[in-house]
């Protein structure tokens, strides 16, 4: 019995399987880890530990840093942009953040972020994996959010029934939705195409009712034959733990309320101006204020950032003033949520306990073209982090003619999307220099790495520590 059969058994399709069970194609590669895996300490290492969530919000696609966050003038740019100086010392146009511009003070920005590559399906997969694509070991590299999970799985506590990560619209990226690789399966991200949950689980029972018949149409496999139970190997077991603990997701009430919301909360998050972007960030909120095991959710922000052509060109679909707006509103909207929000500890806000972190894959060139946009760029470009601990308001590294001049923080040499990783590790409190050595292929695996595979730049495995100072 292939697994085309096997889907039209329990009324999916393969494609939908994978999605609903958490499982992503590159999950599915391997024989089961043998668990626990036995993990090392590298040196010494203090994470800080101020944070008990994080949310990382990919902007695919390469945001602008000099129409942005690090604003340069050009004389190319449009004369409407009114740029002004904000309460934390940083230039930022009203028109495009006309809400950021009232909040810098509550984000920190590094603006000396280096990328390894110049490519949106190598770009997006380190923003995803937290290291740069090996391809002989893809396949066994889990996303940087299973690592999370593996990590926070022993704080888990009984009456948690959500994944600890969650992920939202990777699979509309380039290199779609990354799985655990060598991690057990229980690790993957629950990932959902976030407007869609809304619309299926959205306070309505329908959801329940569909996984409980495919539920029961699965627990039938003990009557299939000896020759088709064969031809499932080590994933009927699988099969039956996913749903299993997808009936247990769906079954408890708090799931449901996640995906309720007001006619407000879409319009505060923007939900007519982008669903996918809007609904991603309010399910982030409502799966943190839910406190039923969800600590890291990985947003893909899914629309299109990818301006090498009429950038500002107010008549395309997707220019620069629509992206940065609709950004605008469903970021600030989070924030001030979150900010207003109890969190887990009394006297402490959702904000005070989640680190949130938001940054491209890279950026773009200082030079607009002849074509009215911007081509890709690696060599400078800002991240941008709030709550979870670290101090706001401060601009980290500086850049002249799109290089970068000041690295803002203790190494000398200028932070990866690695780096950004063991900033999220740290804050969680989870050791960074950690390694797995018995992989499936015998190499060792580094939370984060010293010297990837491949590379040609000297690079660190740090956290920035200089957002908490």
């Amino acid at each position: 019995m292939d697994l085309n059969w096997k889907s039209k058994m329990i009324g999916m399709t393969r494609r939908e399987l994978l999605k609903l069970s958490g499982l992503s194609v590159a999950g599915m590669w391997a024989n089961p880890a043998i668990w626990p895996l036995k993990v090392r300490a590298q040196g010494r290492a203090m994470p800080r530990g101020t944070a008990r969530n994080a949310i990382m919000i990919q902007i695919a696609g390469g945001i602008s840093p000099w129409d942005t966050w690090d604003f340069k003038e050009h004389r190319l740019q449009p004369r409407d942009l009114d740029v002004r100086k904000t309460k934390s010392g940083l230039y930022l146009s009203k028109t495009l953040f006309p809400q950021l511009s009232e909040h810098t003070d509550k984000v920190s920005i590094v603006r000396s972020m280096r990328a390894s590559e110049l490519v949106h399906f190598n770009g997006q997969y380190h923003t995803q994996a937290g290291r740069a694509l090996a391809p002989a070991i893809a396949k066994e590299t889990p996303a940087f959010g299973s690592v999370i999970a593996s990590e926070l799985d022993g704080q888990r506590r009984q009456t948690d029934t959500f994944p600890t990560y969650v992920s939202t619209n990777t699979g509309h990226n380039d290199p779609g939705t990354i799985g655990p690789g060598f991690l057990p399966a229980q690790f993957s991200g629950f990932d959902l195409f976030a407007n869609k949950a809304f619309e299926i689980f959205g306070g309505k029972a329908e959801g329940a009712d569909k996984l409980e018949k495919r539920w029961n149409l699965l627990s039938n496999f003990k009557e299939l034959s000896d020759n088709e139970r064969a031809s499932l190997g080590d994933k009927e077991s699988e099969y039956k733990a996913y749903y299993s603990d997808a009936m247990r997701i769906l079954t408890d009430p708090r799931w449901t309320k996640v995906f309720e919301t007001t006619e407000e909360d879409r319009q505060r998050y923007g939900a007519g101006d982008s669903g996918g972007y809007a609904y991603a960030l309010l399910m982030a909120r409502n799966l943190l204020a839910a406190d039923a095991g969800s600590r890291f959710i990985y947003v893909d922000e899914k629309e299109v950032w990818d301006q090498h052509t009429k950038i500002f060109d107010r008549s395309a679909p997707q220019n620069h003033y629509v992206n940065c707006l609709r950004w605008d509103k469903g970021f600030v909207a989070l924030l001030t949520d979150l900010e207003k929000m109890p969190g887990h500890e009394p006297g402490k806000s959702l904000l005070d306990e989640t680190l949130i972190v938001a940054g491209s894959e890279f950026g773009r060139t200082p030079d607009i073209n002849p074509v009215a946009g911007r081509h890709h760029w690696r060599y400078a470009y800002p991240f941008l982090f709030a709550g979870g601990g670290i101090k706001p308001g401060l601009i980290l590294g500086a850049t002249e003619n799109g290089i970068c001049v000041d690295t803002g923080w203790k190494n000398k040499v200028q932070p990866y999307m690695d780096n950004a990783v063991a900033t999220i590790y740290s804050a969680l409190g989870i050791d960074w220099r950690k390694a797995i050595d018995e992989t499936p292929s015998g190499r060792g695996y580094e939370y984060t790495q010293t010297a990837p595979l491949g590379a040609s730049e000297i690079q660190s495995s740090d956290p920035i520590d200089e957002l908490w100072t």
